[in-house]
């Protein structure tokens, strides 16, 4: 009787661990859906601009916003971010926010319209918060939004953003196939011509017309 105590008791407090360890995992991770055959996250709950950004609405009607997981992968390495300053007033499109590496600069627009209310400091004082949590702690900015319930409409979210996201890794490797025939570095043309996922920081392999192209093919305002 003692033995079955002991064993039953020893089941409980490995049942209670596992269970503390689960609500560790799902605290630490947000829930996210990955997209298998490219290798990027699509977070549940968030919407995905075309220009690369996301917006995640919060319980005080504010909407917390950031730069995607693609954009992040394929940029690699950022020496310095800047963020449009407090109180500063953005329509759909004007420039949130500017990446750099070394004397290559990408513009990033904002996905809504509205009020910079917060920017994360941290993510300033250390950018490559942004490649090791683009969804959580990278995000970039808080905004008091202006339009939300019509920009909402142009944003995809769910299996909508995965479909487009698909065809937009498709877009790139025949983006980098045409950068790499133009004269730009073997080494990147031919990771991108396998078929593979783009791998991440290829654009540190391009020059400065290759980042200008980008800007404008991926990063362009709606």
């Amino acid at each position: 009787m003692v033995a079955l105590f002991v064993v039953a008791t020893i089941l409980l407090c490995v049942g209670i661990e596992l269970l503390r360890d689960r609500a560790k995992q799902r605290k630490a991770a947000p829930s996210a859906a990955q997209i298998p055959a490219d290798r990027f996250f699509l977070p549940k709950g968030f919407f995905i601009s075309k220009a690369h950004t996301w917006v995640e609405l919060t319980f005080a009607g504010e909407a917390r916003v950031g730069v995607d997981d693609f954009a992040q992968k394929v940029i690699g390495s950022i020496d310095r971010i800047e963020v449009a300053p407090l109180k500063k007033e953005l329509n759909k499109g004007d420039t949130l926010l500017t990446v750099a590496h070394g004397n290559r600069v990408l513009s990033i627009p904002a996905p809504i319209s509205g009020t910079v209310l917060t920017v994360n400091e941290s993510l300033l004082a250390s950018p490559q918060m942004l490649h090791q949590d683009p969804y959580v702690a990278g995000w970039v900015a808080v905004m008091v939004p202006k339009n939300i319930s019509t920009e909402l409409r142009l944003l995809a979210i769910a299996d909508d953003a995965a479909k487009w996201l698909r065809k937009e890794v498709s877009r790139f490797r025949d983006f980098i196939k045409e950068q790499a025939q133009i004269g730009v570095p073997a080494t990147a043309g031919v990771t991108m011509l396998d078929g593979g996922a783009p791998l991440n920081g290829v654009l540190e392999q391009f020059n400065e017309n290759t980042w200008n192209a980008f800007q404008k093919e991926f990063l362009k305002a709606e």
